[in-house]
Parts: C-alpha cells; sequence; structure tokens
C-alpha cells in the first residue's frame, strides 16, 4: 500500500515548454507537482495493475481507478513502472470509465506497449471484479507527515 495524501510531492515529465508529456521524449525533464487529493494504491509486485481509491474533500469514497502497468523492479529508491497508458474509473455503483485508449494506441503503434495484452489483463480484472478492496474505510493516522520523496530519487 502507498498512501499518498493531498499535497504529496511527486515528479512528472515535461517537454522543454513545460507540457505533461503523455508519450515517450528522449530527452525529459521533470517538474514539481503536488498531489491534489488523498488517494491510497494497491500495488502487487510483478502486477500488471494497480488500484488506486480516491476521497472526496469531505473524506467520502469517491472512486477506485485501475491503473494497467507493468513493474521493472525495485531501483534502491522505489519500485519502477512503465504505465501502459490505458486506465479504467470503476465508480461505487459499477459504472464504469475508460480513459486513455487513444494513449494505448498511439503506444503501441510506436512499438513501446502491446495493446493486446494491456486489454487482456483489463479483461482478467473485470473477470475477477477486485471491488470492494476492503480499504475504502482506511483512513491514516493524524499524526502521519506528509511523506517526502526519498534520497537518490533523482537517480532513478
Amino acid at each position: 500500500m502507498l498512501w499518498m495524501p493531498k499535497g504529496s510531492p511527486a515528479k512528472y515529465p515535461v517537454d522543454a515548454v513545460g507540457r505533461e508529456v503523455r508519450t515517450p521524449n528522449p530527452e525529459p525533464t521533470l517538474a514539481d507537482r503536488a498531489a491534489s487529493r488523498n488517494a491510497l494504491a494497491l500495488l502487487k509486485p510483478n502486477g500488471r495493475h494497480s488500484i488506486w481509491l480516491f476521497w472526496s474533500e469531505n473524506g467520502a469514497f469517491e472512486h477506485w481507478y485501475v491503473n494497467f502497468e507493468r513493474t521493472l523492479g525495485w531501483n534502491g529508491a522505489g519500485f519502477d513502472m512503465v504505465d501502459q497508458k490505458l486506465d479504467l474509473i470503476v465508480a461505487p455503483d459499477a459504472t464504469l470509465q475508460w480513459k486513455d485508449e487513444d494513449e494505448l494506441e498511439h503506444a503501441a503503434s510506436l512499438g513501446l506497449v502491446d495493446a493486446d495484452a494491456v486489454r487482456a489483463e483489463a479483461t482478467r480484472v473485470l473477470e475477477r471484479w477486485p471491488f470492494p478492496t476492503g480499504w475504502e474505510s482506511f483512513r491514516p493516522d493524524p499524526g502521519w507527515a506528509l511523506p517526502l520523496l526519498p534520497p537518490g530519487w533523482d537517480r532513478v
């Protein structure tokens, strides 16, 4: 599990003019970003997806977010993952909203991902239906400090 409270520091790739890079860039630059909301990520070693839980400002559970990804492994400061572009938002009433299907197709056309394998993983998630996860009522310890990026993150 990875708890990321609102305000947690993060880095994301941008191009030369500061726009977020959604597809690979041979010379990415990293920009700072703070998490805009509270989230809990459920990660499995060598998994092909992670499930993120999100809550509203008032603390009510809002939705699950399935991020399709490929784990590369531990790098000494954190786990490296390769985003497989496709995402799925699942509402508490089981309504599904697919995201970034166009990015999946673009990445596949560049030979960066196997779109059929990503869709097969999406089918497995829906067949196993992991919702609810059991973490929907999670509340962090109010004494927990805002996390910091670990030493060595910049050498990843």
